[in-house]
């Protein structure tokens, strides 16, 4: 006994000394290229009888099943008067019941299954979402499909989301990034649907013929994509959703017309006075849509300027180096069929706030003016190349993925082509995109903070503000009325 001890661990000491041998540094590990290709869509995609369409994919890993409707509806639909529609929606969809079930009845049988059912409106598109164990797939179908075509919208469920939803407007103008987010957007996309906030009269103005109207209009096969994945045989779900889908009818819903032109506001700082010992700042303007051709040689761009985390320049220069902020960077983000904005971001004492901009600033200026090194376009490259896969994750994220995919317009063969996209980008791509989208003579500087020591700055950055741009006092909206008191 005593030798086949001794002999394991020698054996032992000797495999550990091999790999030693191998690779005495972390930097000294070898790794074979990552190979994955993706799904086809095609492969996945059905038609059900009376238009409608999905995505489905059989995984038989474990005994549960995910089915989500994706429908082409959003808060960006609904008038202004109606601000907040979206969000009653959300909460009574479910809760409001149906011709046939109370809402109480229904989550209490969801519960009992120890499944899931759930809701949400977005800005352009609202997903009902399920998820059963594989012995309780038919009765989750019934209760999905009662809710996601018969929503009665009761009275006393919607009295109480109205009540809690006009509650929460107290809390609107509390938290200093939230503030920061929606007043940035209302500064770059002005008087839009983009930007519509609800009130407590728009609230108080939603009624459940209202809710039905909607639903009615833009719940139907034509304007809905299927996605599911899970414990089933890909013929029997199609049976089964045939079924529960019986006598729907309805094809796909134009968009009301939004329109896509912006008046850019004058370029200056624009400052939020909230007596708080820090500043909250996004500085910048529009962006582009995710449609756009330069869209992949701007994500390399802005990895490296500050969407990559703590390898990206300003990150480096305002958190790393001189320890102004932990939250810091630089961001595009995108939204269906509109621009969406382009900004630097940081939080920071209130004395720093003017320090830390002309940090930001100066690496706008930078990477305009200045190629990239090799390392950091192949960090960025290799940040999208390797994290690639994770779209894919799941069979349900996948299925989601594809059915997004279809709704929002982008073509079949995205994800088939993104990283050979990805791979085009080159230093000199960097640049042009960098000047062909950051505009630093253009850019509201947008600050939630105090006035007083923001404006008086510090010994780094002495003030006050105004050597940033004109300034623009902004009064804050009270959240109730909607109105602005000077």
């Amino acid at each position: 006994m005593n030798k086949i001890v001794t002999l394991i661990l020698t054996l032992a000491l000797l495999s550990g000394a091999a790999c030693l041998g191998q690779a005495q540094r972390p930097a000294d590990l070898k790794y074979p290229p990552l190979q994955y290709e993706p799904p086809d869509p095609a492969a996945c995609r059905t038609t059900f009888a009376g238009g409608l369409r999905g995505y489905i994919q059989e995984d038989h890993s474990l005994p549960v099943v995910s089915l989500t409707a994706l429908a082409n509806f959003g808060d960006a639909y609904v008038p202004k008067d109606k601000a907040g529609l979206g969000a009653v929606m959300s909460r009574t969809l479910i809760t409001g019941g149906t011709a046939t079930r109370e809402g109480d009845a229904i989550e209490e049988r969801i519960d009992f299954l120890g499944g899931s059912l759930s809701f949400n409106v977005g800005e352009r598109t609202s997903s009902l979402t399920l998820w059963v164990l594989r012995k309780d797939l038919d009765e989750g179908l019934a209760l999905f499909f009662d809710v996601l075509r018969h929503p009665e919208f009761r009275d006393v469920p919607l009295g109480l989301a109205k009540a809690r939803l006009i509650e929460q407007l107290r809390q609107a103008n509390d938290q200093p990034s939230e503030v920061l987010s929606r007043e940035y957007d209302k500064l770059l996309y002005g008087d839009h649907p983009l930007t519509w906030r609800p009130t407590k009269a728009t609230y108080e103005a939603v009624t459940a013929a209202e809710l039905k109207a909607f639903h009615g209009k833009y719940f139907v096969p034509g304007n809905i994509i299927l996605a599911a994945a899970g414990d089933f045989k890909a013929a029997d779900l199609k049976a089964a959703v045939e079924r529960h889908a019986a006598g729907w009818t309805g094809a796909a819903v134009a968009a009301p017309a939004i329109p896509r032109e912006f008046a850019p506001p004058e370029p200056g700082v624009y400052f939020v006075q909230k007596a708080i010992n820090q500043g909250y700042i996004n500085l910048g303007h529009l962006g582009i849509e995710e449609s756009n051709p330069d869209y992949y040689a701007v994500q390399v761009m802005n990895f490296i300027l500050g969407g990559g985390s703590f390898t990206s320049r300003i990150t480096t220069k305002v958190r790393s180096d001189e320890g102004l902020a932990y939250n810091t960077g630089s961001r595009f983000t995108y939204r269906w069929g509109f621009p969406g904005t382009f900004s630097g971001y940081v939080q920071t004492k209130s004395e720093t706030v003017g320090y830390a901009i002309s940090l930001i600033q100066a690496e706008f200026n930078r990477i305009r003016k200045e190629p990239v090194s090799d390392a950091e376009l192949e960090t960025a490259v290799n940040f999208y190349l390797e994290s690639f896969s994770s779209v894919f994750e799941s069979p349900m994220n996948t299925m989601n993925t594809f059915a997004d995919m279809e709704l929002t317009g982008k073509p079949m063969d995205y994800y088939k082509k993104y990283r050979d996209h990805i791979r085009a980008v080159t230093k000199e791509r960097v640049r042009e995109v960098a000047n062909r989208y950051i505009h630093p003579d253009g850019m509201a500087i947008l600050i939630v903070g105090d006035w007083a020591p923001c404006n008086a700055g510090g010994a780094q950055w002495p003030g006050p503000l105004d050597k940033l741009g004109k300034i623009h006092k902004v009064p804050l909206a009270d959240p109730m009325t909607g109105e602005v008191t000077p």
